[in-house]
């Protein structure tokens, strides 16, 4: 069985907020309990900050692997002068480094599909300048995807994403492209699974 954290845990918490949280409540443990034990318990006090110091460096960690803010302002003002095409052509370029081919979607729901070995993934940038994405174009990637018998989906989007389709994102396995993670793979970092 693998553990996995609850998402209102202070920790999960933690490591969705910026890593110094961690590290100012670890010290602030710290320097507490060795004020009220007259720092009798040194070890014992060390110990039960070291969880929230952990977590801050783990966050630390994936935060300074994230793109800055202004790359994040740059992609975007350069995204939006693009045509869906060429961003998705861009996209894609990450997953040919690794090792997937990539050919023209003939098809209404997608723009390019994405294969490796028995792995096909469904990219659809459409819409990415829409200002709101609703739940119908995820549902037609899906019904796309299940005509073509892909085993992923990738959606692009620069605007707001109603919670009815995050719920569908999140239900079918559709990874939401944002700003974050379009400026990294706009710099060719981003992680590929």
């Amino acid at each position: 069985m693998a553990f996995k954290m609850a998402k209102g845990s202070l920790f999960a918490i933690l490591l969705r907020s910026k890593w110094w949280y961690s590290v100012l409540i670890g010290l602030f443990i710290l320097g507490a309990s060795l004020l009220i034990t007259d720092a009798k318990y040194v070890v014992l006090s060390i110990s039960v900050t070291l969880p929230f110091f952990a977590i801050g460096g783990y966050a630390a960690f994936k935060q300074f692997k994230e793109p800055s803010q202004k790359q994040i302002l740059h992609v975007i003002q350069q995204a939006k002068k693009m045509p869906a095409g060429d961003i998705a052509e861009k996209i894609a370029a990450n997953y040919i480094k690794n090792g997937y081919e990539s050919i023209a979607f003939k098809g209404n729901g997608a723009d390019l599909e994405l294969t490796q070995g028995s792995r096909k993934v469904l990219l659809c940038s459409k819409r990415f300048k829409a200002a709101n994405t609703g739940i119908e174009p995820l549902k037609l990637l899906v019904a796309a995807g299940e005509e073509a018998g892909a085993t992923g989906y990738l959606y692009l989007a620069l605007g707001e994403i109603s919670a009815t389709a995050r719920d569908f994102a999140e239900k079918n396995d559709i990874e939401l492209i944002q700003t974050i993670r379009l400026a990294s793979l706009f710099d060719g970092k981003a992680k590929i699974d």
